[in-house]
């Protein structure tokens, strides 16, 4: 297992794993489940060994899969499987799927074209990316791990921009006291954490039945 590499190996795995609990999926359904699932993962172990703020965090992780398929695989596999109950109940928790785009496509548009600026120009926020995977994941939200904590960042970026007078006196705010960006985060992933509800708008094109699937629109 070890030459085929991390995400070969948990790819097998988890594929088997997503039949088994969700029963016959399309061939759009499993890739989208499937990349998803891998990625999760590899974001939990990043979290979990501590790999989420040191250099190459995705190659430690990796490695760290590879040695213990090669070294470890029962061991291995009793992590996947503890990972993976939560992950599939927070799938279901979290996942909606819609027949149209309603209105969540558009705020997101509107989120994504306003923190634009900011998140091309700071430079705290890929640090606080990395700060909202970690938190999201240690409160147990292990599903759509990318997703969620990049509608963090904005989110809590669009809420600041909301309050203040102009852009610039949110960029200047944040690279004096960076840690009003990661103390917000901190509240707002608390707040997801006591929510219950879905999280994530997946629509599903009438076309995409078949082998096509679903479009991730994001969360707000």
């Amino acid at each position: 297992m070890l030459m085929r590499g991390a995400r070969a190996t948990l790819a097998a795995i988890l594929g088997r794993k997503l039949l088994s609990e969700f029963g016959s999926l399309n061939m759009a359904e499993r890739n989208l489940m499937l990349k998803v699932s891998v990625e999760d993962f590899l974001n939990y172990i990043k979290v979990d060994r501590g790999f989420i703020h040191e250099y190459s965090p995705n190659e430690r992780a990796e490695f760290y899969i590879e040695v213990l398929s090669d070294r470890a695989p029962l061991k291995l596999m009793r992590v996947i499987d503890d990972w993976f109950d939560v992950w599939a109940f927070k799938w279901r928790q979290r996942v909606r799927l819609v027949m149209d785009e309603e209105e969540d496509s558009s705020i997101n548009v509107r989120v994504r074209e306003k923190t634009d600026p900011l998140v091309r120009e700071l430079r705290v926020v890929r640090e606080a990316r990395r700060f909202a995977l970690g938190s999201l994941i240690r409160s147990g939200e292990v599903c759509f791990t990318n997703l969620l904590a990049e509608s963090v960042v904005r989110g809590v970026l669009y809420y600041m921009l909301q309050r203040a007078s102009s852009s610039r006196e949110v960029r200047e705010a944040l690279e004096r006291n960076p840690t009003l960006l990661l103390d917000e985060i901190i509240r707002r992933v608390k707040s997801m954490s006591k929510y219950k509800g879905p999280l994530v708008t997946l629509r599903v094109e009438a076309a995409m039945f078949s082998e096509e699937g679903f479009m991730p629109l994001g969360f707000w």
